[in-house]
């Protein structure tokens, strides 16, 4: 009985380590914000969810539109023709938000494409996973909502074209995709196998009934390195290219100190207690951290901002007025502190430092005292002189 119940926490344990674990990673939410940023603009919806949008795409646009499908060993593989597909396409998910549009919300997990698929008899349908569909290695796609996506999220097309170097040239129009759209099966199939994630999606020998032409598999060139892929791109020919970014560049991407992103100006229909994406928590510090940075290095350009507003709204010749008026003061200040920077640190002066002979202070008498003023004698001296001349002349007058 102990070794069944022992036996039985082991495999939880185990089971739990799986569906918790990640396959093969490395990327960042600052590489993703500095690659994609030249294609789109980056959005914080409702303070606390980062969304990418891409920009310059027509309205009918669709995500998983402009590319084509290829069989390799990881399944089916997007091969994007846009400048940002190598992430959108292969990273995270999709979502049509009834007040934004098309947004990508980021995310760590790298698979040949995230597509859920549709088809009949006759055609073959896909649309990206919304951000509420997570992968796990045991389980595969698992959704946290009742999700049903509606018809204009989809592309369908042809057996026969689903191949096709340019398979945006054959999607049928939205009319005929509402028509047929009720009438198709749903499949999602993406597994594990060694530590990679597999799109399995409609069966490859069923396509190739259909359509009636054998599906080559092709080998997936991975490249680490930026400037190599799109050189690659340019001459795509039949090869198919992944770009992966080394851990020298994801490094390198996380010294950005300030990010645009642009608050929301309405609310977003998704729900965000219900998505399944990871990135959020790196996004969220590393928003943190620049807010921080950027509030401590203006702290002091917004007190000047203030005052200069300030100044904003007076008048021009009362400013000029007052500038030209303190001008002197600020001259006659600004050298008080050029002298102080240039003043030595005080310390007893030497015999060449002291006061010279016109400065010498005198020093007062011994037995001096300056609490009251000193008599004069002279005026006490010279009273009885003057009174005995007075006599002298009255006496000779007297006698003449």
């Amino acid at each position: 009985m102990k070794k069944t119940i022992l036996l039985t926490t082991v495999v939880f344990i185990f089971i739990s380590l799986r569906l918790d674990a990640k396959p093969e990673g490395g990327i960042s939410f600052n590489f993703f914000y500095s690659s994609l940023r030249p294609y789109g603009e980056w959005i914080q919806l409702d303070n606390d969810l980062v969304v990418w949008r891409p920009s310059g795409i027509p309205n009918s646009w669709r995500p998983y539109s402009n590319g084509r499908w290829c069989w390799t060993s990881n399944g089916w593989y997007w091969d994007s023709f846009e400048p940002f597909g190598w992430a959108t396409y292969h990273y995270g998910r999709w979502y049509d938000d009834d007040n934004y549009g098309w947004i990508w919300i980021p995310d760590y997990d790298w698979g040949p494409s995230w597509v859920e698929w549709r088809y009949d008899e006759d055609y073959i349908g896909w649309a990206p996973l919304p951000p509420y569909a997570s992968f796990s290695i045991d389980f595969g796609i698992h959704f946290s909502i009742g999700w049903h996506s509606n018809y204009r999220y989809w592309n369908f097309i042809t057996y026969n074209r689903f191949c096709d170097h340019r398979i945006n040239n054959y999607l049928l129009d939205e009319q005929r995709v509402e028509k047929i759209f009720e009438h198709t099966k749903y499949r999602t199939n993406y597994y594990s196998e060694r530590d990679r994630i597999i799109n399995g999606g409609v069966d490859r020998s069923f396509i190739e009934r259909k359509a009636g032409n054998r599906i080559t598999e092709r080998e997936i060139a991975t490249i680490d390195n930026v400037n190599d892929y799109n050189r690659a791109r340019s001459d795509r020919g039949d090869r198919v290219y992944a770009y992966r970014p080394s851990e020298r560049e994801v490094t390198e991407s996380r010294n950005i100190d300030r990010f645009d992103i642009r608050r929301g100006d309405s609310r977003s229909t998704i729900e965000k207690d219900k998505v399944r994406v990871s990135l959020s928590r790196d996004a969220s510090r590393d928003l943190n951290l620049s807010n921080e940075r950027t509030v401590e290095r203006n702290r002091d350009a917004n007190v000047d901002r203030g005052a200069i507003q300030r100044n904003e709204n007076r008048n021009p010749n009362e400013l000029r007025r007052n500038i030209q008026k303190d001008q002197p003061s600020r001259n006659v200040e600004r050298q008080r502190n050029a002298a102080r920077e240039r003043a030595p640190i005080f310390e007893k002066p030497n015999r060449s430092e002291r006061f010279s002979t016109s400065e010498r202070k005198i020093e007062p008498r011994k037995g001096q005292s300056y609490s009251r003023p000193t008599p004069r004698v002279e005026a006490r001296d010279k009273g009885p002189q003057r009174s005995t001349s007075r006599e002298k002349e009255k006496s000779a007058e007297r006698k003449r």
